[in-house]
């Protein structure tokens, strides 16, 4: 990469925009010099900006790069051209900061913007802002950021290393103590990869090795005092003694079948004599019954006797409703006759009373037709009235328009004074928010870095609580072992306790033991041998144990693995730099630093000043303007509302003052149309009533009339009747009295024939179910079922004795074989992790140091790349010592071996011996720092695949070298150029000055610092 022209804008001290023209230069090597402070680093600051987005020191920020002295319409903005092989770039980048607004004088925030273009074939002075070149990616800092990373190979800090040369660390790095020196190497070498590796090996061996130890203990926790063998041999035993108790069961079996077989058939015989016994009983029951069944078949006859008269009683009940209808109807009519002769009567008073008001009505008519013609004089004037009530409205709008015009008038003066006070301070504010912006951003990189350390110390602290909360449930783990293996002796005593008292109630004297075999039985067991359920708590017991194992191994496990986390998390906690402020101190500074950006942030008054205060300006004007308009209008609408009073008033002259008011008027002429609509509707009315009255009267006689002819044929109705109800009683054989009992039964017949037919039933089927259980009976006699339950219980107490043996024992086995099937698989898993652990555990023997020179692999790595810096360096210091000083690594000896550091010496031609670069005299010392700085490159260079690089540049200072070794130096960095090399150093002394003249001039001024090419002939 070899820069071409480089052009900054409010950028560091260069409050204007600063052109350096690098093509301009007629020599490969030229200088950068000025006054401490001037800017001189700033150029290089410029181009590591355009290219990284950092510093030449990456100490800055982007934002620390704005420029304090440009004004804030300045947007501050670096451009760099480059050229890379036969290729042309340009890159612009405008770091994040505070701007003028485009619209008004108010601020707004600027984002970190990028851009990169490609201009092959332009010459310079084509390449402009408005042509810059073809677009490769723009805005999106990242992608840009990728972009030059991929054309140019390396990274800022490599650019860092290989380009920009940062002599003065150098000069400590020759200068300093091994253990000094290792984090200035790790600092200018990428070990990363090396330390990762290293981490992620010892953490993936310290992980086999903590699975190996954790198997192992399960398995030593599994197996107890025993070994696999005892193991095996016990469950062979087990295996053996079941096989002997499934041929005693067998046997057993057979023979509790057989009881249980003789006590069933017991069972059904005895039910089949309870079964007679209780037909028996039912027999007699029956025969009780059937007296009162009797009465019921006496009810049910005459109630089927009741039904036939029941249709006479209906047709009388009927006759009897409709005598009733025609007798009411009959009254109701006689009734109506004599109200239809009184109404007729009142009918023809009234007529003769409305027809007396004659005079009345029309003097109403009179009245209605005089206000009607009132009326349309008001209707005629009601146009004149709309006019008048329009100029009124017209001149109270006037007025108020003059007071409005006024009101703005005052306001838009007032808001025009205010303006331009605003005007006055928006400078003062655009300063005073730059400021607080660049203090937020220091404070909010503090708080992250902040919160990073105490996420880290929050991770260790929870950690920390959780072993805590580990080490609790391990000790209640280990509690809980101790007591369930407690309960299961216990249930195991309990158990053999139980089978002794089985096999003592089978002794008799001088007969075998079956368990020994001994005809003698001298302290056989005693209790009781009718506990049930001992085996069950054994297996309970059996199973809770082996749950409760499995659950402190795990907690143990857990444990440990929790301590391991612990350890890790100290280990972040240990590589963060501890904060200089905690949380308590920052917060009020960083809370004060926001709320004073976002107040000023937030500031909208000073937003398009300039358009407000035109706008300001033009309003004020206008509402004067309006105001002296509406105070004409207002003269103009009293005039108009004077002539249209006069012409209303002419107009209503002859309508009375009382009846002017259209609503009074209209309410006369209403209540005049409805008197006289009331009197005439009145008279009609009464016309028609007379009528109607007449036409009622006579309906009424006709209806009376009617009503007697039904009354006369319902009576001889009822007559005949109740003669046929009293005739059916007759032949039915019943008075009145009985009928009403038997016609209650009648509606039950159903019901009683049911419950007859039912006792039928019930009689024939108990005699049917007598007859069979006498059959199946026959002569046997009742069975002996006390003497069949004992022999069964018998035979199954000596069943469930075997099986309980049995399943003690298969409990036993099957935890016995279920163990060593955990064991073999522990043990099958120890081998598999024991071979992973193998090569992964030697190689992390080997990069954490456990080896022969106590090294690990990222320092050794810096070692290695460390001697190739010290061969190209001694490349450069031979030639400038006339031969005399190489340097090297000086061998330790120590605990029997020799071993390498990182500490320099320097090997003196003359004397032949080493010596430390201490002694080196201040000329000879930057001779070697500059041959070690140039090694640095040049090494770097090649690991970076091979890049080539056009220019390289030196930021350090040679006031302190005498003439003779400042030549030699300066011979070193004229080689450079042979190499095709643009160099460029800085320096601020005017020997470097005279012997290269090629180069800029950066001068500080008050306002800001400014570049000038020099004169090299000068």
């Amino acid at each position: 990469m070899k820069p071409i022209r480089l052009t900054m804008t409010a950028f560091g001290p260069y409050a204007g925009t600063e052109v350096v023209d690098f093509s301009a230069l007629e020599a490969s090597i030229f200088g950068i010099y000025g006054e401490t402070g001037a800017g001189k680093t700033t150029i290089f600051d410029g181009i590591s900006f355009a290219l990284f987005g950092q510093s030449s020191g990456a100490e800055r920020a982007p934002e620390d790069m704005v420029c304090h002295h440009a004004h804030a319409t300045d947007l501050t903005r670096v451009e760099l051209v480059f050229d890379l092989g036969s290729e042309r770039y340009v890159v612009w980048r405008i770091p994040p900061q505070q701007r003028a607004a485009r619209r008004g004088s108010g601020t707004t925030s600027q984002s970190h913007e990028a851009y990169i273009f490609r201009a092959t074939g332009m010459a310079l002075e084509e390449i402009t802002e408005d042509n810059p070149g073809e677009v490769l990616a723009e805005k999106k800092v990242g992608a840009v950021d990728a972009r030059i990373e991929e054309l140019l190979g390396y990274n800022a800090r490599q650019f860092r290393q290989i380009i920009l040369l940062p002599q003065g660390d150098f000069r400590r790095v020759l200068t300093a103590s091994s253990d000094e020196r290792s984090p200035i190497l790790k600092q200018l070498f990428d070990v990363g990869l090396y330390e990762t590796f290293v981490a992620q090996i010892k953490t993936r061996a310290a992980t086999f090795a903590r699975r190996i130890s954790d198997e192992r203990i399960r398995r030593s926790t599994l197996l107890g005092d025993q070994t696999e063998g005892q193991l095996d041999e016990t469950i062979r035993s087990m295996t053996e003694e079941i096989t002997t108790l499934d041929a005693t069961i067998e046997t057993q079996t057979k023979k509790s079948d057989e009881h249980q077989k003789a006590f069933s058939a017991g069972e059904a015989l005895a039910q089949r004599f309870n079964a007679l016994a209780s037909a028996r009983n039912d027999s007699d029951a029956l025969r009780v019954e059937g007296e009162t069944v009797d009465t019921l078949r006496a009810r049910l006859k005459r109630a089927r006797a009741a039904q036939d008269v029941l249709v006479s009683e209906a047709a009388s009940r009927t006759a009897r409703r409709e005598h009733a209808g025609a007798s009411d109807r009959d009254r109701e009519a006689q009734d109506g006759f004599k109200a239809a002769v009184s109404a007729a009567e009142l009918a023809r008073e009234t007529l003769k009373r409305t027809a007396a008001k004659h005079v009345e009505r029309e003097a109403a008519r009179a009245r209605a037709s005089e206000l009607r013609r009132l009326k349309e004089i008001h209707d005629r004037s009601a146009s004149l009235l709309g006019e008048l009530t329009s100029v009124q409205a017209a001149t109270s709008a006037a007025e108020e328009a003059v007071t409005k015009a006024s009101n703005k008038n005052a306001e838009a003066d007032s808001a025009l004074s205010a303006l331009r006070e605003l005007q006055r301070q928006h400078p003062q504010h655009v300063r005073a928010l730059q400021n607080a912006t660049a203090v937020l951003a220091a404070l909010e990189r503090e708080e992250e870095a902040l919160g990073r350390f105490e996420a880290a110390v929050a991770r260790r602290d929870r950690q920390a609580l959780e072993i805590e909360r580990l080490v609790g449930i391990h000790e209640s783990s280990k509690e809980c072992l101790v007591s369930a293996r407690s309960a299961f002796a216990h249930a195991e005593r309990d158990l053999t306790e139980i089978q002794a008292l089985h096999v003592a109630r089978k002794l008799a004297p001088g007969e075998p033991c079956p368990a020994c075999g001994s005809r003698d039985h001298p302290d056989p067991a005693t209790g009781d041998p009718e506990r049930r359920g001992r085996h069950d708590e054994f297996e309970r017991a059996g199973v809770a144990l082996r749950s409760v194992e499995d659950d402190e191994l795990a907690a143990r496990t857990s444990l440990a693995a929790a301590r391991a986390t612990l350890e890790e998390r100290q280990a972040e906690v240990d590589a963060l730099a501890r904060p200089e402020r905690d949380r308590p101190a920052l917060a009020p500074l960083l809370a004060e630093a926001r709320e004073t950006a976002a107040r000023l942030g937030a500031d909208t008054r000073f937003a398009e000043l300039d358009a407000k205060l035109t706008s300001a300006e033009t309003a004020a004007r206008g509402a004067s303007a309006d105001f002296e308009a509406a105070k004409e209008a207002l003269s103009a609408a009293k005039a108009a509302e004077l002539a249209a009073q006069t012409a209303y008033d002419t107009t209503l002259k002859d309508v009375p003052k009382e009846l002017r008011d259209g609503e009074a008027l209209s309410r006369a002429l209403r209540a005049a149309i409805d008197d006289r609509d009331t009197l005439a509707a009145e008279h009609d009315a009464a016309v028609e009533g007379e009528k109607g009255a007449a036409v009622t009267l006579a309906a009424s006689e006709r209806a009376a009339t009617i009503a007697k002819d039904q009354l006369a044929r319902a009576t001889e109705s009822l007559s005949n009747a109740q003669r046929e109800f009293a005739d059916q009683l007759q032949r039915a054989g019943m008075d009145e009295e009985t009928f009403r009992d038997a016609k209650a039964d009648a509606d039950r017949r159903t019901e009683l024939e049911d419950q007859i037919s039912g006792y039928d039933r019930r009689v024939a089927a108990n005699a049917e179910r007598l007859r069979g259980l006498e059959e199946e009976i026959g002569d046997r006699s009742e069975p002996d079922l006390p003497a069949l339950r004992a022999a069964r219980d018998e035979a199954q107490s000596a069943l469930e004795k075997s099986r309980d043996d049995r399943s003690r024992l298969k409990g036993l086995l099957d935890s016995r074989r279920d163990l060593r099937r955990k064991v073999q698989d522990l043990t099958v898993a120890i081998n598999d992790l024991e071979d992973e652990y193998g090569p992964v555990g030697g190689l992390s023997d080997l990069v954490n140091g456990n080896n022969e020179r106590k090294v690990r692999l990222p320092d050794f790595a810096i070692a290695a790349m460390f001697d190739e810096v010290l061969s190209a360096a001694n490349q450069r210091l031979g030639p400038m010592t006339d031969g005399r000083y190489q340097l090297l690594r000086p061998e330790i000896t120590g605990g029997g071996r020799q071993k390498q550091g990182l500490d320099i010496a320097v090997f003196d031609g003359n004397t032949e011996r080493a010596r430390p670069t201490k002694t080196l005299s201040g000329g000879e010392g930057f001779q070697a720092s500059l041959a070690l700085a140039l090694g640095l490159s040049d090494v770097v260079q090649r690991n970076a695949g091979g890049i080539k690089m056009d220019a390289i540049f030196i930021d350090e200072g040679f006031g302190t070298l005498d003439e003779e070794t400042l030549n030699t130096a300066l011979e070193t960095l004229y080689e450079l150029t042979n190499d095709m090399r643009s160099v460029g150093l800085i320096s601020h002394t005017e020997q470097v000055k005279a012997m290269i003249t090629e180069g800029f001039d950066v001068e500080a001024t008050p306002s800001g610092s400014h570049i000038q090419r020099r004169n090299s002939t000068v």
